[in-house]
């Protein structure tokens, strides 16, 4: 009698410790530091809703169990026990292990922390009513004894049959989870009661050493009193309790749950006989296992298998594209598997680690232990390598021709929040393109003048973040039209904003990219396409989280361009891509002095209106500037009757049969219809069919020949590699223009690969569905040497052909209704070669010279120079004067003299004019792998970083308050 009173008495005691202090803690410690910030991050959306609840659970979990406790078994400490072993401390566990370790949760992991979450449920219902069929047949005492427990009216609604048959099934389970987690937690229990007994001993040695009272008292003096007699002791206390109850968890829990089912099914049985218990317990089993092994089919397996080699034929191909969803779903699988798998397979070695350091085990014996644990931990961990990060991600782009961050954008958005580490979510979900920066105003202002007008955007960001933030745009602009300024300002003061410098393109980026990295203020502006155009500006201020923060809370920002009147009016930039910004029917908008309110839905979608209509209406009239050099452009309007198409000409056609072009299939039968019907009469028209990897391309002669109905579109190809697929089939055969029919071609797969090649012959690229957000330097350099230019439809491009042919020698391009030609003044040719860049006198249209200095940079592009970067040189030379951006020539705006001190280092490099590709793909923060480590600390060594971490919590507590005040 006295042994049970003593047993009686640990487990009350046990019980009651362990829940008053660790509830203690929770209340006064960990919910105002953790709780409320995880709260506002899930407000922000900066972290899935899943997460605080999961939080809430975790600090539910312990003050409902101790509730149901007092209530229920305050007499009972053998239940108390139960209820601590069999639901409180599983559960609590599970809260944890979802809250800290397992991030986004795979189907074969969703079904094991469902089954354990069922099975916890379970128990508790069998420990508060007891079996839920009928009582007459129950043959355990503990039943009978919790018989006249009513049970939840939910039970009444399904029937005591179904209840019955429902018990059973989850009690079967639990059998098989009761073994599999007790086996689990049996390979920690063993090193924890290890270190638990070392760590006793040590630090009984260390108290009477007395090394402890010198820190003990700084904290006093320090002000952390609280912390030194309160926080120190209750986290040893809770330690101490928690790895002691843990040593036994494994075998208790085992133990609860095994007999727990047991129990169940002998009540059921003697109900309704043994035969029906056995086919249901194993009828359920075999279901679950059933289940688990089809889930446990990780899909990255098949789909790396199956992209192992390039398809040689259409066939393979059409038999891959039919299984799109699966290769998509098993590379976004490997891609996102640091956020998905706690390990890889191969890089789990925690438990060799352990076994092999700690208790001396030989290395066979610790590499079957890890082998029988990585077996365990199946669904939890990642079937394959690391590498297959980068390898999936190359293959996503290979196969679907879009980078896998653009293409499956919601998938990594909630791979990277799925995570209560609110700092480390927002690091991740920074470098996925989100809404963070909001357009508080924008206001577009023009002055007309003639033929031409005068536009400014002027924008103010507010950052919604508390981080630094980049605001990125693509967009579009005529080809004729000349970008003459970009500003920065953190008030809408134009005296105070910061100006632009006109730099060599290579320049500019090196310069801009280094001073993001040092988190200085810097803007670029340039163009990357004849129509396209990429501005970046840095840093938007952070969003203040405490109100005496001091410094800008805004960004302002300036846009400046010339542009030529169409018939539609004023041309706006037209948007191809946005990043990190974000507008909505909030954001005050005015447009040519008026106000403009947009609906919910369209005020999300629209930056700005394609066109603004000219108030003067005035016939259109021949332009001329005289340049620098005696140069001489002219622009004439064009109607519509000055436009023909070409005649007995030869012309090259290029068809892009990337998988993106898919989309454009019905545009690309109608493209080849036009050109058999208008061009092919009149013109020789041969086809180029440029292929992915794994098949070679095709020539065919004479486009009546070809039909675009029975192109496979598949992979990715660039433009670079189109033009020297073309090189190679075409031969000694020559063309009057070149054409090749692409689509809106992913500029995030360009790299920055030379071309080997150059091309004699005008080369246009016809973007079917939209132009492209930029190019590569390779590429746009191929397109601007060789004259030809960019459309978005092949009749405009053959019109543009035709026309510029018919206009004479002298015309440089027909673009935007006008008919650009260029002269040489003769008298002026020695002062064009000396290099001066002095101005003729001539004080006439002077608002119209910047247009007619892009064209006059068109122009020279054209030029044959053996001296590229002199030639390059002698282009920018006149995009500074004139203050526009060129393809050569970008707008850098800096806010301080060591900026401009090494903008000028750059500027005197060799490779000044040397652009990257910058895809604006960012590097996501990966999660830490916690099952692979290097060595395994001493349990001395365990117990300092302890004692620390509560030093370091303390300082933290002690700072946030001091924040707060």
């Amino acid at each position: 009698m006295k042994i049970k009173q003593v047993f009686d008495g640990v487990f009350k005691t046990i019980f009651w410790l362990w829940n008053l202090t660790f509830l203690s803690i929770v209340y006064l410690g960990i919910l105002p530091i953790l709780g409320v910030p995880l709260i506002k991050a899930t407000i922000d959306g900066t972290i899935p809703l899943e997460f605080s609840l999961t939080m809430a659970a975790t600090i539910a979990v312990p003050t409902l169990c101790t509730v149901i406790g007092a209530r229920r078994f305050r007499k009972q400490p053998l239940q108390l026990m139960r209820w601590f072993y069999g639901v409180e401390a599983p559960l609590f566990l599970l809260c944890l292990l979802r809250l800290f370790l397992l991030r986004e949760l795979t189907p074969a992991s969703s079904q094991i922390i469902a089954t354990i979450a069922l099975c916890i449920a379970a128990f508790s219902v069998e420990m508060l009513y007891g079996y839920l069929g009928k009582r007459e047949n129950v043959q355990n005492i503990f039943d009978s004894q919790n018989s006249h427990n009513q049970q939840p009216r939910i039970f009444n609604l399904i029937g005591e049959k179904r209840s019955a048959w429902l018990q059973l099934g989850c009690h079967s389970l639990m059998v098989v989870v009761g073994t599999w987690a007790a086996t689990l937690l049996l390979y920690y229990a063993v090193p924890v009661a290890l270190y638990t007994l070392y760590g006793f001993l040590f630090v009984v040695i260390q108290f009477f050493k007395f090394t402890w009272v010198s820190p003990f008292l700084e904290m006093f003096k320090y002000g952390a009193w609280a912390s030194a007699l309160i926080w120190i002791p209750l986290s040893f206390i809770l330690f101490g309790l928690t790895c002691s109850l843990f040593v036994v968890m494994p075998s208790l829990y085992g133990f609860l749950y095994i007999h727990s089912g047991r129990k169940i099914w002998q009540s059921f049985a003697a109900q309704y006989g043994k035969n029906k218990a056995l086919i249901g317990s194993l009828g359920v089993i075999a279901a679950w296992l059933a289940i688990f092994s089809a889930l446990q089919q990780q899909p990255q397996v098949a789909a790396l298998k199956m992209l192992a080699t390039p398809p040689a034929n259409d066939t393979v191909r059409q038999t891959l594209l039919a299984k799109s969803d699966m290769i998509r779903s098993g590379l976004v699988n490997a891609y996102l598997s640091p956020y998905r798998y706690l390990s890889t397979v191969g890089e789990n070695n925690h438990i060799y680690e352990i076994y092999k350091n700690s208790w001396i085990f030989p290395d066979g014996a610790a590499q079957t232990l890890q082998n029988s644990y990585n077996f365990l931990m199946s669904p939890f961990l990642y079937q394959g390598s690391s590498a297959d990060v980068e390898k999936a991600e190359k293959l996503y782009g290979q196969f679907f021709d879009t980078e896998l961050q653009k293409g499956d954008t919601e998938a990594v958005k909630h791979a990277v929040q799925s995570t209560s580490n609110r700092e480390e979510a927002k690091a991740g979900l920074l470098n996925v393109n989100q809404e963070k920066v909001w357009l508080q105003s924008q206001e577009v202002t023009v002055k007309e003048n003639g033929d031409w007008a005068d536009v400014q955007l002027y924008e103010v960001y507010k950052n919604q973040t508390p981080n630094l933030q980049e605001v990125f745009y693509y967009f579009s602009l005529p080809e004729s039209a000349a970008v003459t300024g970009v500003w920065l300002g953190d008030t809408g003061d134009l005296n105070k904003r910061f100006v632009f410098t006109v730099s060599p393109r290579g320049a500019a980026q090196q310069v801009y990219n280094q001073q993001v990295v040092e988190r200085v203020d810097p803007a670029l502006l340039e163009q990357i396409g004849p129509k396209q155009y990429r501005l970046r500006a840095f840093p938007i201020p952070a969003k203040r989280e405490f109100t005496q923060t001091e410094g800008p809370t805004e960004m302002h920002l300036w846009l400046t361009y010339k542009v030529m009147r169409q018939p539609q009016g004023w041309a706006m930039p037209v948007l191809a891509e946005k990043r990190n910004i974000f507008w909505n029917q909030n954001t005050r908008r005015t447009i040519a002095g008026k106000e403009v309110k947009y609906s919910r839905k369209e005020a999300r979608e629209t930056w700005l209106p394609h066109f603004l209509p000219a108030v003067a209406q005035q016939p259109l009239t021949v332009q001329q500037a005289i340049l620098p050099g005696g140069n001489i452009i002219s622009a004439k309007p064009l109607a519509d009757a000055n436009y023909s198409l070409p005649q007995g000409k030869k012309f090259a056609v290029i068809l892009d049969t990337s998988r993106s072009m898919a989309a454009e299939s019905k545009e690309v039968k109608e493209t080849f219809e036009w050109l058999k019907a208008n061009a092919a009469g009149k013109n020789g028209v041969d086809v180029y069919v440029a292929s992915a990897a794994g098949m070679p391309p095709k020539f065919v002669e004479d486009v009546r020949n070809f039909d675009a109905a029975k192109v496979t579109f598949y992979g990715t190809i660039q433009l670079k590699d189109m033009l020297q697929q073309f090189a190679q089939l075409r031969g000694d055969k020559s063309y009057d223009n070149v054409f090749l029919v692409s689509d809106r071609h992913s500029y995030e797969l360009s790299d920055d690969r030379k071309l080997k090649l150059s091309i004699s012959s005008p080369l246009w690229t016809v973007h079917l569905g939209g132009l492209p957000p930029g190019y590569d330097d390779a590429t746009l350099k191929a397109i601007q040497d060789s004259g030809g230019g960019v459309s978005t439809d092949m009749k405009e491009a053959m019109q543009r052909v035709a026309t510029t042919a018919a206009s004479g020698e002298s015309t440089v391009s027909v673009v935007d209704g006008y008919a650009w030609s260029y002269a040489k003044n003769s008298k002026s040719e020695k002062t064009l070669k000396s290099g001066a860049v002095t101005e003729l006198k001539d004080t006439g249209n002077e608002g119209f010279k910047p247009i007619a200095a892009r064209q006059l940079i068109t122009a020279l592009s054209k030029q044959k120079n053996s001296n590229q970067l002199t030639q390059l040189d002698a282009m920018h030379a006149v995009a500074k004067n004139f203050k526009v951006v060129t393809p050569y020539s970008s707008m850098i705006v800096l806010v301080n003299d060591a900026q401009r001190e090494q903008l000028k280092a750059a500027e005197a490099k060799s490779d000044r004019f040397d652009r990257e590709v910058e895809s604006g793909k960012e590097q996501l923060s990966k999660p830490n792998n916690p099952l692979n480590v290097s060595g395994v600390p001493e349990p001395e060594e365990w117990l300092l970083l302890t004692v620390g971490a509560i030093g370091l919590l303390a300082v933290f507590l002690r700072q946030r308050r001091a924040k707060t005040v």
